[in-house]
């Protein structure tokens, strides 16, 4: 897509998704055998809790953010905890 400012980050374990000011606009995740959570926070593993996306076990999905997504004002930090991997598309 010619122009676009969307970007894409792989995470198999809890990181660093975007270590800017970013918008969140999209999560693909993959859940573990047990129930999960990917918990997104602003400014690294000790920042601010913005909010918690609860996984199925064994199940897959997408959330896709409406308008221009979720705003992070330091960077994005994923704590994932029995999801086995996360893609994450920001702008």
């Amino acid at each position: 897509m010619a122009g676009s400012d969307l970007n894409a980050k792989t995470l198999t374990a809890s990181g660093t998704v975007v270590a800017r000011p970013a918008r969140l606009v999209a999560v693909h995740y993959m859940g573990h055998t047990s129930t999960g959570t990917i918990e997104f926070k602003d400014g690294g593993a000790s920042g601010t809790s913005v909010f918690t996306l609860h996984v199925k076990s064994n199940d897959s999905g997408d959330l896709s953010l409406p308008a221009e997504g979720v705003k992070f004002n330091t960077d994005i930090y994923a704590v994932m905890t029995n999801v086995t991997s996360a893609a994450f598309f920001f702008k």
